[in-house]
Order: C-alpha cells, then sequence, then structure tokens
C-alpha cells in the first residue's frame, strides 16, 4: 500500500517537475519541451513585437532615454509549448488563441514553428492596440508580412514568399507592395515616415510625398512593376539585441499552479476562475466589475459595462471616458460614449465623440452604421436647442414684464405722492431717446439683406441722402408704436421718418451708421 502511495504521488511531482516558464514583455511561455525550443519560440514573439513597433514608429529602436517606449497589449499572451505532437494535440485548440480568465491562451507543439494564423493574429493585436488607425487593407498587409517573420537570436528575416493561393489577388498585391517598401534598399528606411504618416490623417499622397517622394500614381506604377516580376524574397531587418540564453529568465512551474494553467486551458475560452479579471467581469455588478478593472488596468470592458448600471448619464460618460482612454481603437466605445454624452446634453462632446468613432471604425461598413446611429440621435439634440431657445425667451419675457411692473409702480407711486390725476386730465406720453446722431426725411428704399440685417436710405430734409443700418429689427428701438414694420424695395409713397443713429461706417454695407431709434411721425 505504501509503495502504491509512493509511486501515485511521485509521478504527480513528475507531471509537474518539468515545467518552466519564461516572460518578456506580454509575452509568457510555458515549456515542458526544454529550454531552448522555449527560448526560441520567445524570441521569435519579441523579435515581432520589436520589428512592427519599429516599423510604425512606436519602437525607440532600444536606444534607451525617455523616449524608450515598447508595444503593449491590453492581455498577456501565455502560449504553451509542448514537447511533442503526442503531448500537444489533446490540448490543441480550433483557433490560434482562447481567451483565460487573466490572459490570452494558445498552445503549440516544439516540433513545429509558430504558425502564420498566429502571427497574424498577434501582429493584428499589437496594432490594434498600440497603432492610429490605419485603412483595413493596409493592417492586414502588414499581418501578412511579418506572417513571413523568421527569428534566429538577433538574426531576422521577412518578406519569405506566401503559398500559392493562401492569399486573393487584391490581398496578394497589398502584401507585395508593403513586401517590397520593407525588403528593398530604397524604402526599408523610409517605411517607418509612411506608416507613421498613414497612421494620422490617413492621406496616402501626403504619406508618399514625405516619405518616398512619390505620388501615389507613381508608387502604384512600381508595385505593379514588382507584382508582375514576382521576385519576392526575404530580406533582413534590424533585430532587437536579445540573447535568448541570457535573457530570458527561467523559472520552475510548481504543479498547482501549472494545474490552474491547464485547467483555464481546457476551459476554451468559455470558463474562467472566478477571482479572475474575466471571471468577475461575467458577474456584471459594480463591486466586481471594480475588482475587474484593478485585476487589469488596461482593459476598457469593466467600465463598459459599469456604464450600463448607471443611472445618472453623467456618470455613464465618466465611466465611458475611461473605456475610450484605455483602448482607443474601440469605435464601440466612442459610439456609446457619444450616445451617453448626447443623453446628457452634451452636444459639442458628443460632435467630437462622433467623429472619434468614425475614425476609429475599421471600414466602410461599420463608419455607414456609426453615420445612421448618428442620424436617428440627433433628433435629441434638435428638440433640445428648440427647448433651450423656448426657455430663453420665456426667460427674456419674464423680464420684460417684471420691468414693465417695476416702471409702473415707480409711476403709481409718484402719482399718488403729486395727488394723482386731475378730473379731466390726460397723462403725457414719456419717452427717452436714446444717445447718438439726429436725422430727418422721407424712407426712400429698404434693402433686406441676407442674415436679418435692413439697410435704410433716406431723403434726408434739406437736401442729401443717407444709408443705414438697422443690424437687428428685433431689438430696434420704436417710439410710439412699440414696434417698425418694413416692407422691402422702393418706398411708394415715400414715408416720413425721424431716426437716431451712430455713427459707425460698415463698407461691406454700404451704410455710414448703425440705427438705434426709428419714430414715424
Amino acid at each position: 500500500m505504501y509503495r502504491l502511495v509512493l509511486a501515485a504521488f511521485l509521478a504527480v511531482f513528475a507531471s509537474g517537475a518539468n515545467w518552466v516558464e519564461y516572460r518578456v514583455g506580454p509575452f509568457h511561455i510555458v515549456s515542458d519541451a526544454g529550454d531552448k525550443a522555449a527560448r526560441e519560440r520567445l524570441n521569435e514573439l519579441e523579435q515581432l513585437r520589436h520589428v512592427l513597433g519599429v516599423m510604425i514608429g512606436k519602437d525607440s529602436l532600444s536606444v534607451g532615454g525617455p523616449s524608450t517606449s515598447k508595444l503593449d497589449t491590453v492581455w498577456p499572451i501565455q502560449i504553451f509549448l509542448f514537447a511533442n505532437a503526442k503531448e500537444y494535440g489533446p490540448h490543441a485548440l480550433k483557433q490560434p488563441l482562447i481567451e483565460g480568465g487573466s490572459a490570452l491562451l494558445g498552445a503549440r507543439s516544439a516540433d513545429a514553428p509558430l504558425p502564420r494564423d498566429l502571427l497574424r493574429l498577434l501582429t493584428r493585436m499589437l496594432i490594434d492596440q498600440n497603432a492610429g488607425r490605419m485603412p483595413d487593407a493596409m493592417e492586414t498587409a502588414l499581418c501578412d508580412l511579418l506572417s513571413t517573420l523568421k527569428a534566429t537570436g538577433t538574426k531576422v528575416m521577412i518578406g519569405a514568399p506566401l503559398p500559392a493561393g493562401e492569399l486573393p489577388p487584391d490581398r496578394l498585391r497589398a502584401w507585395a507592395k508593403l513586401q517590397m517598401l520593407a525588403t528593398s534598399p530604397d524604402y526599408t528606411g523610409k517605411l517607418r515616415v509612411y506608416l507613421n504618416n498613414m497612421q494620422g490623417v490617413g492621406d496616402e499622397t501626403l504619406a508618399a510625398r514625405n516619405a518616398f517622394g512619390l505620388t501615389v500614381a507613381k508608387l502604384d506604377e512600381l508595385v505593379d512593376a514588382y507584382v508582375k516580376a514576382g521576385k519576392f524574397e526575404a530580406a533582413p531587418v534590424s533585430g532587437e539585441a536579445i540573447n535568448p540564453s541570457r535573457d530570458f529568465v527561467e523559472k520552475p512551474v510548481d504543479k498547482e499552479t501549472l494545474d490552474g494553467m491547464l485547467a483555464e486551458l481546457s476551459g476554451d475560452g468559455k470558463t474562467f476562475p472566478p477571482e479572475s479579471p474575466r471571471g468577475l467581469l461575467a458577474k456584471h455588478n459594480r463591486a466586481a466589475l471594480e475588482l475587474a478593472a484593478k485585476a487589469n488596468p488596461k482593459w476598457g470592458e469593466p467600465y463598459f459595462q459599469m456604464s450600463t448600471l448607471e443611472g445618472d448619464p453623467k456618470a455613464e460618460v465618466a465611466d465611458l471616458k475611461t473605456a475610450v482612454k484605455l483602448e482607443p481603437r474601440n469605435w464601440v466605445y466612442w459610439q456609446e460614449l457619444a450616445q451617453a454624452q448626447t443623453a446628457a446634453d452634451q452636444f459639442d462632446d458628443a460632435d467630437k465623440s462622433w467623429a472619434a468613432a468614425l475614425k476609429a471604425a475599421p471600414d466602410q461598413t461599420e463608419r455607414e452604421k456609426i453615420h445612421q446611429a448618428r442620424l436617428q440621435i440627433d433628433s435629441k439634440r434638435v428638440a433640445f436647442e428648440k427647448r433651450t431657445a423656448d426657455e430663453k425667451a420665456a426667460e427674456l419675457e419674464r423680464l420684460k414684464k417684471e420691468a414693465a411692473a417695476e416702471v409702473h409702480a415707480a409711476e403709481a407711486a409718484m402719482n399718488q405722492k403729486l395727488g394723482g390725476m386731475k378730473p379731466g386730465e390726460k397723462p403725457e406720453a414719456w419717452w427717452e431717446e436714446p444717445p447718438g446722431e439726429k436725422i430727418a426725411g422721407s424712407l426712400a428704399r429698404v434693402d433686406c439683406l441676407p442674415g436679418g440685417p435692413i439697410r435704410l436710405t433716406v431723403n434726408i430734409d434739406g437736401g442729401g441722402t443717407i444709408r443705414l443700418l438697422i443690424r437687428d429689427p428685433n431689438h430696434l428701438a420704436v417710439k410710439g408704436t412699440g414696434e417698425a414694420k418694413f416692407g422691402c424695395g422702393v418706398q411708394k409713397p415715400l414715408r416720413k421718418i425721424r431716426v437716431i443713429y451712430n455713427v459707425k461706417a460698415d463698407a461691406k454695407m454700404d451704410t455710414v451708421g448703425d440705427v438705434a431709434m426709428v419714430d414715424f411721425p
């Protein structure tokens, strides 16, 4: 019995005894295939990160200093490396990576190179989480190009020909274009400038001129000739100065930790440890979501989910602002933020978020969906602006009535003090004219100008003509009636008019002053 128990213990111990792990940046290799294969695979992943970072202008070429930067991912990438195909078989996945509770998980056999679909996926992930939006075809071409990466220590090659028929013609041409720019000595040193420009306004005319001194038409002509020649060859690119044997620190993995890792792998992206970030997210309550955000502070999804629990539009906006700050290329987050800002009557901010959503959208189909969503929600803005205008008008009317009431009260008090009106006595009209120059004459012509202003042409009594401008007819002082009505055009018959105006020549309007008051005697 003792021997059986001991044998079982040794078997369990041995099952985890040979597993080791290596980490660099976001990459994590867990291996029972010996250190050589693990270090080689980790070097391939790190060189992929470095080469892409240099291409898109997000890697400082490892020169150090305050500008040092490296590409990063929202989630760690954890690859299990099995010694051979037999051991790998039970853990094989249907896709290159699946979601784990705290990382993205993959599994490979050590006796086979990293597949191109995995390298494509990792490139796409690094672009999405680090670069500005470029045309989707260009981003896909970058993924196809870097799927050809081969690395041995610091020696890195890219651009080897792809198998015939692997890509459709349009995608193959896009790959060939970047392959030419990345491997031909005439262009490779300038590719960084080209891609950096494409992440800005996305204007290839500007990018091609700044990087290569070429028009887009000339660049396309060169690419067509290159594709027609069909001589695609891998070329070296500058790799990161890494010594895999020295720079990747090996650590043993204990059995308990390994069992937990393999259990997540077997969950196939559907079940997660309850206290992991994704496990906490699944609980969908505020406390759990806050813990998920702390567990992975690079992740925008907990804040996005928190926004759906808020009853206050302003609190919803605050959560969504954090989400887009963490994941600025997530157009869904931007669209939800724009809608929340509209609901909170933050229309200027909503305009900016709609623009960011359009910029982050991966293709024209998604951009059209965003445009339609905005059209539907903009009706709320129109209603808000009308409501605001009505409220302002009502407030102005209230103030006018209050002012009039104060004047009437003062008049009544003064009349009372003076003994009031005598029988048969009529009240004398009171009017205080505004300051300004005064003229009297006949109104000869009224020009109704675009935007609302009115230009008066007055034949002055005693001789002469003057042109004066009423900038806002709604705020014009009128003696007697309280309002003035003007018919546009030549006045027939001429009307007597008295005007007080402020001297203010306006060459554009062809006037010499602004009307302060009119009186039709």
